[in-house]
């Protein structure tokens, strides 16, 4: 059975399938010795319910129903796609925190299983303040069916209070730990498996105007160095290298800094160093992360002129519009050139499709691109990763069924072959990967990684990890960096005591 360890998680986060998806030809094995995780995966939108949406469209014939093929080795699941349709009029509520794109994907995910099954699936939105919502419904007493958190260390927490069912019960634990031999240690305690992992993400990216670079002569960094004189380059030029937030969604404020440091800590101090700091062995005023907060993140958020409208915009700026500033002039005049964000971002966030909700004519590969997040020592070379979490919390036969769904390749497929979206499981088709711009990015990070961390702040204690680590970060950019020792030692104090 799967153990979730307490202070070292092995992590392929999914994408290590795209080492062979996306078609690179060597195939190496990165040690994914260190912990990974997510932001908060996508920000704003009105509540959203959904019997399931359209399937994405083909460029030909319309494509084969995304469910799986009976005998799936589930039991709910192949009596709900039986002919009977015995679930044929049956909710089932699902609480999301994506919107736009992603929700229109998720929602594209389920709609050939709810046809083929008679079911409604409610797909509830709830963009801006999710968890909240979320921890009111459950310690209210109603609960949705299915919720996605986007963090471990909640799924746990609310397990430990006996609020999420163990889906060990119902699903074959061998099977889920042969589909899914990465991250379901995360969601996992003893025998006892909370979760199930649905969609996984690359976080060392950095979003860039491909054709404005190439008409200013600007060349994609590789290393720290080169990041930093392309960054004055830009500002000797006239203009602001870097498009930053840390604003939102809703109470999920400062996780795009603490990106930042995850980023630094891993690419300066390597994964051992990085699960040490996980668990609270290494501190957060141990000299390496100090150094991450002044040395290299403070470089770019404090120096003059990096940031468009100012370190004191960072916080005030709306995730979603952080790239905006770049469009100006259709792409020939950006205001800012870079933004680190991680792979479930663009196009679903960029100025049209925010506006209106129709699809956005900048083109991710042709006109916007993915750079790889520049090493900085040479010796380290990691990447961080994320991934969503389906979370049971209402045990009934049609619940089931859903969350087996969710489990199975096509849970996802739709999703996957609309080129914005990485699966956990191992058993999806390559070729659904094939031709998707980001995602063969993605793949080229990992393919190249010595290691890859899962986000630390969502494998922190929950006061810690999406607490004082965020909301001290917040201070801290509010303060121009100026307060780096009272916000390291304030985290550290409020590290929760051994038992």
């Amino acid at each position: 059975m799967v153990n979730r360890p307490r202070t070292t998680t092995a992590l392929a986060v999914g994408v290590m399938l795209l080492v062979s998806a996306c078609g690179n030809s060597a195939t190496p094995t990165p040690s994914a010795s260190a912990p990974a995780a997510s932001p908060p995966s996508s920000p704003a939108s009105s509540p959203a319910a959904s019997p399931g949406g359209s399937p994405a469209a083909s460029p030909s014939a319309a494509p084969a129903a995304a469910v799986p093929t009976v005998p799936t080795g589930f039991a709910e699941l192949d009596k709900a796609l039986g002919s009977d349709q015995p679930y044929k009029g049956k909710t089932v509520t699902i609480q999301v925190q994506w919107t736009q794109g992603e929700l229109n994907n998720f929602q594209a995910s389920l709609a050939d299983f709810a046809k083929a099954t008679g079911m409604t699936i409610q797909v509830d939105s709830v963009p801006t303040s999710h968890e909240t919502v979320l921890k009111s419904r459950i310690e209210g007493g109603s609960p949705p069916d299915i919720a996605q958190l986007a963090q471990p260390t909640p799924v746990l927490a609310y397990a430990a209070e006996g609020k999420v069912i163990d889906v060990a019960t119902f699903m074959d634990p061998a099977k889920l730990q042969a589909a899914d031999p990465s991250t379901i240690g995360l969601v996992s305690q003893g025998s006892h498996i909370w979760g199930i992992p649905y969609k996984a993400d690359v976080k060392s990216t950095i979003w860039y105007p491909i054709k404005a670079f190439q008409a200013k002569g600007y060349q994609v960094p590789t290393t720290w160095d080169e990041l930093i004189s392309l960054s004055d380059k830009i500002v000797a030029d006239g203009s602001n290298p870097w498009c930053i937030s840390a604003g939102g969604p809703g109470d999920a404020t400062g996780w795009q800094i603490t990106d930042w440091i995850e980023e630094v800590v891993l690419k300066t101090k390597g994964t051992q160093y990085y699960n040490d700091w996980i668990s609270h062995k290494v501190k957060f005023q141990d000299p390496g992360i100090k150094d991450a907060f002044d040395k290299y993140v403070g470089k770019i958020f404090f120096s003059q002129n990096y940031v468009y409208g100012g370190a004191q915009a960072i916080v005030n700026t709306d995730q979603k519009t952080t790239m905006d500033p770049m469009f100006n002039s259709d792409l020939t005049a950006p205001k800012c050139w870079m933004q680190k964000v991680p792979t479930w971002y663009g196009p679903d966030f960029f100025p049209d499709q925010r506006a209106n909700g129709t699809p956005s004519k900048y083109i991710v590969g042709t006109d916007v691109g993915i750079m790889p997040f520049p090493t900085i020592d040479p010796s380290q070379k990691n990447v961080e990763g994320s991934a969503d979490t389906m979370m049971v919390l209402v045990d009934k036969p049609e619940v089931r069924a859903v969350a087996q769904f969710l489990f199975t390749p096509q849970g996802l497929q739709r999703w996957i072959e609309a080129g914005s979206a990485i699966s956990p499981n191992t058993q999806v088709p390559a070729d659904w990967y094939a031709g998707a711009y980001k995602l063969s990015v993605a793949s080229d990070i990992v393919n190249k990684a010595s290691g890859i961390g899962f986000d630390a702040s969502d494998l922190m204690p929950g006061a810690v990890g999406a607490g004082t680590f965020w909301t001290k970060s917040v201070d801290w950019v509010n303060n121009n960096g100026s307060n780096t020792d009272a916000t390291l030692k304030a985290i550290d104090d409020s590290w929760p005591s051994a038992g």
